[in-house]
Order: structure tokens, then C-alpha cells, then sequence
């Protein structure tokens, strides 16, 4: 596997300039909003990393741009960054656009984002008479948050629209699904496969070819960029790597505490007893035996809050004694 820049910034959903792999959603969207049968309140739902916000930002500036000069290609899925409701929306300064997502490591997302939404429904646009709330990680929303939020999606207006993405893996309240038309997004292996090669073009001139990856691409794009980004400064080609990799991957964890970091611990962990296992069949029950220790464990530190760097060291121990 080829290095990735030495510094790899993923970039935002907003600046995204370029939509891969929504051709259909996008034409099935742009024909709604034409004949004036968009719904008022769409849930896009789906595993994160899919690329559903960066669908809902170009979608919006489609709506907003229909009309104007420099506006988005819908031939080509584009936004022209010289538009002027790019700039703005990027920016989050578009008088006709509220969003709602998590304030910095900040998990919950709190009433008095919802209470700021409430004044922004109450206010007058300067265009279109079109009002667009983008709410991310609805899952997120507390109890409270969420009550409030209903307020707000019960009799929506006919130039007000809400775009909600959820993430699959968790769970939202039934009043809130129950308020909105859902469209749930899927991409086949080969889909996201060829996404994620697209997105990756922006990252570096050369695709990444390795089995490691290959592994991975039942993933979504956006958490593949993740991952690869992680090992900003490794040079993952080599076998003998292997271990340096999962080591990093802890120390990453250990930093970040991002529960994305550790699931590509455990695939990592997985991919180096299968290799052992191929290596070595004699000791396949030893290696299965080892292997299903280690998993319980970061199940138990998981569940129960344990201290990683223990559990970490544990597993270093293991791990250097299986190549031994």
C-alpha cells in the first residue's frame, strides 16, 4: 500500500465540490422538487460514511442555484466554487439554511440548537421564499432536543424543507421517523468500491491497490478515507508492518476514544490471525483460542468503561508472543 500524504485533512461535507454514486437519487430528488412534490421532511438513512450529507449539501444548492448564474451541474454533479450559495452555505452564513449538528467532540445535541431553529422558521428569506434545514446525526439529539425537535416537523411549510441524516447503527425516536419520508441509501461492494477510488483521487495522484483494503470495502467510503488517513505517515506495504499497524491504531484510540478507530482495530487483529492461521494450521486452535480472549476483552472494555491501556498492554503481550 502506497503512503497517503503526510498530513491528510478529510474534507468537509460542505466543501465537498464533487458527487459520486447519488446519480439516481439525485434525478429522483431534482424531478420531485420540479414538479413540486419533494417532501417537506426527508430522512436519508444509512451506515455513516455513506456520503449523506454531502448528497443533502449539493442537492440544496441545486435548489438554491436552479435559477442563478454559475449554478450546479446537474449533468455532472458539481458545485461551481464561484457560486455565490456555495460560498455561503460553506461558510453556514446562507439566510436561507439552518443547520444542526454536534458542537465539536460535544456527542448529545442540545435544546438550545432547536430553540435557534424555532427563530430561524419564524424569520423572512431574502430569495426563493425557500427555507432548507440540514439536521446531521439526528441520532444524537437528547430527549429534550428531540421533543422539541417534533415541534418543529409537525406542519411544516410548503417552501421549508428538512434533510435529516441518520445514522442506521443507532437508534431515533419512532415520532421523529413517523414525521418524515425516509429513503434508506445503499451501495453495493462494487459502488462503494469505486466511490471510495473517486474520493480517494482528491487525497492523492495515485490509487491505493492492497489486499488490506480489499478487506475493507464492504465498509463505506467516507470511513475507508478514515482509515487510510489514520496511517497518514506509515508505509503499510509490508507484511512485517502488520503489527506496527494495530499497535498505532490502539494509540490512536487511546487518544481519540472514537469507536470508528476501534472497530479497525479489531478487523486488523482479525486479518493477522487469519494470516497465522493459514501459516501455521497446527496451531490453529491455539490461534482461535487466543484471538476469542482478546475480542471478550475489548467487548468487556466496551461495555463496562474498562481502562484501555491495560487492556492494550494485555493484548501487545499476546500478540508479540504469537510471532515469536
Amino acid at each position: 500500500m502506497k503512503k497517503i500524504r503526510e498530513t491528510t485533512k478529510i474534507t468537509e461535507p460542505e466543501n465537498q465540490l464533487k458527487l459520486y454514486g447519488y446519480k439516481n437519487h439525485f434525478d429522483s430528488f431534482a424531478k420531485l422538487f420540479e414538479y413540486g412534490n419533494l417532501p417537506n421532511t426527508i430522512l436519508l438513512s444509512g451506515p455513516k460514511g455513506l456520503g449523506k450529507s454531502t448528497f443533502s449539501y449539493h442537492f440544496i444548492n441545486y435548489m438554491l442555484s436552479k435559477d442563478q448564474q454559475k449554478n450546479y451541474s446537474i449533468e455532472k454533479f458539481i458545485i461551481d466554487e464561484n457560486n455565490l450559495n456555495y460560498k455561503l452555505l460553506s461558510n453556514n452564513i446562507h439566510p436561507n439554511f439552518f443547520i444542526i449538528k454536534n458542537k465539536g467532540s460535544e456527542k448529545d445535541i442540545k435544546i438550545d440548537q432547536v430553540r435557534n431553529l424555532l427563530k430561524f422558521l419564524n424569520k423572512s428569506t431574502y430569495s426563493k421564499d425557500l427555507k432548507i434545514i440540514l439536521i446531521d446525526n439526528v441520532e444524537d439529539f437528547n430527549l429534550n432536543s428531540s421533543n422539541a425537535l417534533l415541534k418543529c416537523l409537525e406542519e411544516p411549510q410548503n417552501n421549508t424543507f428538512f434533510f435529516i441524516i441518520h445514522n442506521s447503527a443507532s437508534k431515533i425516536l419512532d415520532t421523529i421517523k413517523s414525521r418524515c419520508i425516509e429513503f434508506k441509501i445503499f451501495f453495493t461492494k462494487n459502488e462503494k468500491k469505486d466511490i471510495f477510488k473517486n474520493i480517494h483521487k482528491q487525497y492523492i495522484s495515485e490509487l491505493i491497490e492492497s489486499p488490506n483494503l480489499e478487506n475493507l470495502y464492504f465498509d463505506t467510503p467516507g470511513n475507508l478515507i478514515r482509515y487510510l488517513s489514520i496511517f497518514s505517515n506509515f508505509d503499510l506495504s509490508k507484511e512485517k508492518d502488520e503489527l506496527i499497524c494495530i499497535y498505532h491504531l490502539m494509540n490512536e484510540f487511546k487518544v481519540e476514544k472514537n469507536p470508528q478507530i476501534l472497530f479497525f482495530l479489531i478487523l486488523s487483529i482479525e486479518r493477522f490471525y487469519n494470516r497465522l492461521i493459514l501459516e501455521n494450521v497446527n496451531k490453529s486452535s491455539s490461534y482461535f483460542f487466543n484471538y476469542s480472549k482478546i475480542l471478550k476483552n475489548i467487548d468487556n472494555m466496551k461495555k463496562f468503561g474498562l481502562d484501555d491501556k491495560s487492556i492494550f498492554i494485555w493484548i501487545k503481550n499476546i500478540l508479540n508472543n504469537e510471532t515469536k
